[in-house]
């Protein structure tokens, strides 16, 4: 699977939320700069355009984990937010569940 194959993956995921977002004129996009890619994948971060544009806390998102696709298999996990994200990956690594040892508070 390459990086892009990956994104398609994950828009896709997110095209549930995505039309409540065009309802209000915004839409979710993945925030590039912030991707982390590891030998066995990628973690791809999310928020709202209008958020990404100008910073007003009006358009930010609650709840958007990063979310992680295996570039072998294709699979996607939802992370979490209760951690930073480098916990989530580590636990990923440790046993291949990014909740393996992860606390969800």
């Amino acid at each position: 699977m390459t990086r892009s194959d990956a994104q398609t993956l994950v828009l896709a995921h997110l095209q549930p939320q995505q039309e409540a977002f065009a309802a209000d004129g915004d839409e979710l996009v993945l925030v590039e700069a912030a991707t982390i890619e590891r030998p066995w994948g990628w973690v791809f971060f999310y928020t709202s355009r209008q958020w990404q544009q100008t910073g007003d806390a009006r358009y930010a998102l609650a709840g958007n984990a990063p979310l992680l696709v295996e570039r072998v298999s294709g699979k996607l996990h939802v992370t979490g937010t209760a951690q930073p994200i480098q916990t989530y990956i580590a636990a990923f690594e440790r046993c291949g569940d990014p909740h393996g040892g992860a606390s969800e508070g």
